[in-house]
């Protein structure tokens, strides 16, 4: 494990990565073995530099404030992304043109369509655990943004057609944020989207389930995919593929020892490996340089072959995240991707007795990896809901953490339906 860590933390060319980056790539490896805490005091004054990593150093910093239940902290880093994301012209003009002449680093990043999705996923996880239902159905809306199919014309970036989009993680939370809003027909209409789309999700698109469960656990598990290259640095796509990563694992849950039912609700709903090698979850420019690049062969994808294919075990991420940050330096491309984004999101609705519980969230396929948390408030009516990012090395917890903010009370939260329609 430790030589792991080592090649994570290994500098990427001194000459031509900076500190903000180092700083950035150090706060990664602290993600990725658990210590959120020192992640987000490395990214903290990372993400209000107005660089090119102005969106990707946010969206880092909220990924790593909303493991840490700092929920305030999750949104700021949010907001700014998106407003950045969303606005007109922050790379016209000279810095575009810089990014041409010069290197294409200049260019702030935006991220892929897929990571732009999970971005107001996320920020809608935010507002949703708030039981602020009216901003989190907003974002979860904007996350359902539509696609662009260029068929075989990714040399014209104005030849496409668009389509709905196929975001079926998006979908259900906004189907209950629907059901929380008192807007039964609406919330039917995005479960039977779901259906139409997955109808392999039937089960989970279960809307009484939904609407009647008093705990909601968002559940984070595994890496999404990285940006891969070929020996001399060019990008030739993502990784590892679903096939490569293996079954994704079937989450159950404990409460106070006991099991719960679940049933087919414990379906994973997304799999971003998968999501990132559809072309129509990509950017014109990343099917440009990939479509050039067919027939070469994939460093990461060799190292993480090399591992086993052991994807769920935290050194293995490690050492795959630290391949990827020796790869940056020498890379002729823009190989910066959303390195905290997981595998999947897991939508658990369930329904317990009211009060404080032992609640554990456990994966019997995954080596019984486990997150338990002691004294989870259940509210007698309306909802809770809590977020897990499952990691090997943060298991068990106390409520309320130290570190939560932005949520009304830290003891009991407060329920009912007092949002309305908007």
């Amino acid at each position: 494990m430790a030589a792991i860590v080592a090649l994570a933390c290994l500098p990427v060319c001194g000459g031509c990565t900076s500190d903000a980056e180092r700083q950035a790539d150090a706060a990664v490896t602290d993600y990725v073995v658990g210590d959120f805490i020192n992640a987000r005091q490395e990214l903290q004054p990372l993400a209000q530099q107005t660089d090119e990593n102005f969106v990707l150093n946010n969206d880092r910093l909220g990924s790593t404030s909303l493991a840490l239940d700092d929920l305030d902290g999750a949104e700021t880093a949010f907001l700014r992304s998106y407003e950045v994301i969303n606005s007109v012209g922050v790379n016209d003009g000279g810095r575009s043109l810089g990014a041409a002449l010069v290197d294409e680093k200049i260019k702030v990043w935006k991220g892929e369509p897929f990571e732009r999705a999970m971005l107001n996923f996320d920020l809608g996880v935010v507002y949703y655990m708030r039981q602020d239902y009216n901003n989190a159905r907003a974002a979860f809306e904007n996350g359902l943004f539509k696609l662009r199919d260029y068929g075989d014309n990714a040399d014209k970036s104005d030849n496409y057609r668009e389509i709905d989009s196929n975001f079926v993680l998006g979908y259900l939370m906004l189907a209950h944020c629907w059901q929380r809003l008192g807007q039964p027909d609406k919330a039917h209409d995005m479960f039977q989207k779901i259906v139409q789309l997955r109808p392999d999700l039937a089960g989970l698109a279960n809307e009484q389930a939904f609407a009647s469960a008093n705990l909601l656990l968002i559940v984070d598990y595994g890496y999404g995919p990285m940006k891969l290259a070929d020996a001399d640095g060019s990008i030739v796509g993502f990784g590892p593929t679903p096939e490569q990563a293996g079954n994704l694992p079937l989450p159950f849950v404990a409460i106070d020892g006991r099991a719960a039912p679940l049933g087919p609700l414990n379906q994973p709903p997304v799999d971003l490996l998968r999501l990132a090698q559809d072309r129509r979850w990509q950017s014109i420019d990343t099917i440009r340089v990939v479509k050039s690049a067919v027939g070469t062969g994939l460093i990461v994808a060799g190292a993480y072959e090399g591992l086993g294919r052991r994807r769920s075990d935290p050194a293995a991420a490690l050492a795959l995240i630290g391949a990827g940050l020796l790869l940056k330096a020498s890379s002729q491309g823009d190989l910066r991707y959303w390195e905290m984004l997981p595998r999947t999101t897991y939508i658990l609705p369930v329904t317990a007795p009211p009060g404080k519980h032992n609640v554990m969230v456990y994966f019997p396929a995954a080596g019984n990896l486990n997150q338990n948390w002691e004294n989870l408030p259940v509210p007698s009516s309306g909802e809770a809901a809590y977020y897990m990012r499952i990691q090997g090395t943060r298991q068990d917890h106390i409520w309320p953490p130290p570190t939560l903010t932005g949520l009304p009370g830290t003891d009991m939260p407060a329920s009912g339906n007092s949002a309305s329609a908007g």
